[in-house]
C-alpha cells in the first residue's frame, strides 16, 4: 500500500508557509481544514491572491491510497527529523501550481456591490 500526500507552499506578497497535506491538492477546497492553510488565509488580507505550489509524494508501494491526517502528521515528524525524508524515502507523484484569487468584490480592499 502506497500513501499519497503532498508538500504545499503558499505564497502571498512577502509571506510564505510550507506544510504537508493529504492527497494531491489541486484547488482551495482540497486545502480547507488544514491548520496551516486556515491560519495563513486568516492572516492574509483578502485582496491578495495566494500562489500555491504542490509537490505530491507516495510512501510505500502498491495500490495508492490518500494518506489520513494521522499519517500526514507522521510524515511531518519524519521530515522534521530527517531533511532528506521526502527525497530519500518517498517517490515523486507529480506537482501542480494554482492561484487562489482574491474575491472580486474585495479587490483593493473596496467592497463592490453586485
Amino acid at each position: 500500500m502506497a500513501l499519497l500526500f503532498s508538500a504545499v507552499t503558499l505564497t502571498a506578497e512577502d509571506r510564505r508557509t510550507e506544510f504537508l497535506a493529504a492527497g494531491f491538492p489541486k484547488n482551495e477546497r482540497d486545502l480547507a481544514g488544514w491548520t496551516a492553510y486556515e491560519s495563513f488565509m486568516s492572516e492574509t488580507p483578502p485582496e491578495h491572491d495566494i500562489g500555491v505550489h504542490v509537490i505530491a509524494y507516495t510512501y510505500g508501494g502498491g495500490e495508492v491510497f490518500k494518506a489520513t491526517p494521522e499519517e500526514v502528521a507522521y510524515f511531518k515528524m519524519r521530515a522534521d527529523r530527517d531533511e532528506s525524508f521526502l527525497a530519500g524515502h518517498c517517490e515523486s507523484a507529480g506537482s501542480a501550481d494554482f492561484t487562489i484569487q482574491a474575491p472580486p468584490n474585495e479587490v483593493l480592499g473596496v467592497y463592490l456591490e453586485m
